[in-house]
């Protein structure tokens, strides 16, 4: 029988974690890049940019997750015999985390796609959104194919929020009017 480390095994999902942290830190990078404008688009549909209160709320079960994980640790450790500063990075980067999930993102709607958290989602592989959900402080859509990670919450004001709906059910309606028709690159 082979008998692992706590060291190890600590080592291990804290590469895992840190790798969530880069690819997090990335898509932030990459956000302005993808939504550089804001408001209405020259070609069609609309882009806007939310606040720390609206992601908050929009994470907000996802970081009541990332507290509970970091304090289960500490109740483990002597346990398992995990050193503490295992522990204390493991925090830092679910810390991290955090902060990379309240920091403000930019999101757009045009004929052919989504765009949020410096990804572009086309349409045919977000499920069709229901035009009788109530908008209050996100929507949320569902990527196809994406098991538990399908949902895709959009955040921002309830003002740009209805715009956004209203652009989403026509894009996947194929009901875009001629004037905001657009031709993305």
């Amino acid at each position: 029988m082979v008998r692992t480390s706590p060291e190890l095994i600590g080592t291990l999902i804290i590469s895992f974690v840190g790798l969530i942290v880069v690819y997090d830190i990335l898509h932030l990078m990459k956000n302005k890049k993808t939504v550089p404008n804001l408001g209405y688009l020259p070609l069609g549909g609309y882009a806007w940019t939310s606040t720390l209160e609206q992601e908050f709320f929009r994470n907000g079960p996802n970081i009541l997750t990332l507290i509970a994980m970091g304090i289960l640790p500490w109740l483990l450790a002597s346990l398992s015999a995990t050193p503490f500063w295992l522990v204390v990075i493991f925090d830092i980067l679910l810390f991290s985390l955090v902060i990379t999930m309240l920091l403000p993102k930019r999101y757009a709607i045009t004929k052919t796609s989504v765009y949020a958290d410096g990804q572009r989602l086309d349409w045919e592989n977000i499920k069709k959104f229901d035009p009788e959900v109530s908008i209050n402080k996100r929507i949320v859509l569902f990527r196809d194919g994406w098991w538990i990670f399908a949902p895709l919450p959009l955040g921002g004001s309830r003002k740009e929020l209805l715009i956004a709906k209203e652009l989403i059910i026509n894009a996947q309606n194929n009901n875009w009017s001629e004037d905001t028709n657009i031709e993305e690159e």
